[in-house]
């Protein structure tokens, strides 16, 4: 609805073009709205990247996840006899832990300093006062014996902001599904299922074709 020419050239214009401008105004509320939840809601019951940036930095919780995510139990070569040999498998494996484990600590510096960048940009605020003001909750405010509606244009946000903001979030969701079940995520896959359900619905694909 944003960026493909040929899904605004198609419905952007003409008996399509009201029914286009609610649906894409309607989704930008629910995008912004969305992103405030899972970026700074405070209810200890939301899993929240606020929430989780929180529980990582308490400390016992950290060494936790720190050993977990550096040992594995892999049992080492169980038929093997030879003493000198597992030794070596041994040390082995104790340089592969500590080498996790750094992996660990970088993972946790990077998730940190990404979520200070992030939670800080006037984006996110504005997002937040839109979740709300405007779409969870709608404040009314008297003005000059007038009721004004939040007027969304005065918080700064460009259409292009939604990607760029899930884009950062994606990166520290990732990298808290690393440190805490020690797990990726998809992304290209589900990125794949989501194209392909939007040329569907837009008819896109055929068009193409």
């Amino acid at each position: 609805m944003l960026f493909d020419k040929l899904v605004i050239k198609s419905n952007g214009s003409g008996e399509k073009a009201r029914g286009f401008s609610v649906l894409k105004h309607s989704l930008f509320l629910s995008c912004a709205q969305d992103i405030a939840k899972l970026m700074v809601d405070d209810d200890p019951r939301t899993p929240s990247l606020s929430n989780h940036i929180k529980a990582l930095t308490d400390e016992a919780l950290g060494q936790t996840l720190r050993e977990r995510f550096a040992v594995w139990k892999i049992p080492l070569a169980e038929d093997e006899t030879d003493p000198e040999i597992i030794e070596a498998l041994r040390r082995m494996e104790l340089r592969e832990e500590a080498q996790r484990r750094a992996q660990f600590d970088e993972l946790y510096c990077e998730a940190t300093a990404l979520w200070a960048a992030l939670s800080t940009t006037g984006v996110i605020k504005s997002f937040k006062t839109i979740r709300d003001k405007v779409s969870a909750h709608t404040e009314v405010r008297l003005v000059a014996d007038k009721y004004q509606f939040v007027d969304i244009g005065t918080l700064g946000i460009k259409w292009g902001d939604i990607k760029s903001t899930i884009d950062q979030m994606q990166r520290l969701v990732e990298i808290i599904g690393l440190l805490v079940r020690n797990a990726g995520f998809a992304w290209d896959s589900l990125d794949e299922q989501l194209t392909r359900a939007s040329q569907g619905f837009w008819g896109v694909k055929d068009a193409r074709s």
